[in-house]
């Protein structure tokens, strides 16, 4: 959907364009701290799809990471890669929304 304001001459040519995209999101998915991968709806037609990641870890958020996400096609997947050397990290429980703009 394009929402703004679209002022145009008499002749119709347009002299001023204020519109934007508003984006729709579609659904959401949990990692549970673990990879995995889901199939999602395409988007309509002319619009393009996007995603955000948001960490679900709380108190020591800081030492939770975070997965790689990639969109390819209508595959949605995320893998946890992170070196712990030994100890402090954590694979994040994080919320996935995903959507079209």
């Amino acid at each position: 959907m394009s929402v703004g304001l679209v002022a145009r001459e008499i002749g119709g040519q347009v002299i001023l364009d204020m519109t934007a995209n508003i984006s729709q999101v579609t659904g959401s998915v949990s990692t549970g701290g673990g990879n995995g991968s889901i199939t999602i709806p395409a988007p309509p037609a002319g619009k393009s799809p996007f995603f955000i990641v948001v960490s679900m870890a709380g108190a020591y958020r800081e030492k939770g990471k975070r997965p790689g996400v990639t969109l390819s096609g209508t595959t949605l997947s995320w893998v946890y890669s992170f070196n712990t050397n030994g100890w402090g990290y954590f694979a994040a429980n994080c919320q996935i929304y995903y959507g079209y703009y």
